[in-house]
């Protein structure tokens, strides 16, 4: 759990301060947990930026 708080608080400062964008700290929140996980990091990398479907239409 502090590693997930611990990355997005980060994340939170660099956007704030302008040395990210939510897009760029997203990815690489979820990249960096993907590892924290066990998965290989090149895998990581490529799950991270797989493109979401849309969300559904009311």
């Amino acid at each position: 759990m502090s590693l997930i708080a611990g990355a997005v608080l980060t994340s939170i400062f660099l956007i704030l301060e302008g040395h990210k964008t939510w897009r760029d700290a997203g990815t690489e929140i979820a990249e960096l947990l993907l590892c924290a996980l066990g998965i290989d990091r090149e895998e990581a990398f490529q799950i991270a930026r797989i493109e979401l479907p849309p969300l559904l239409e009311l």
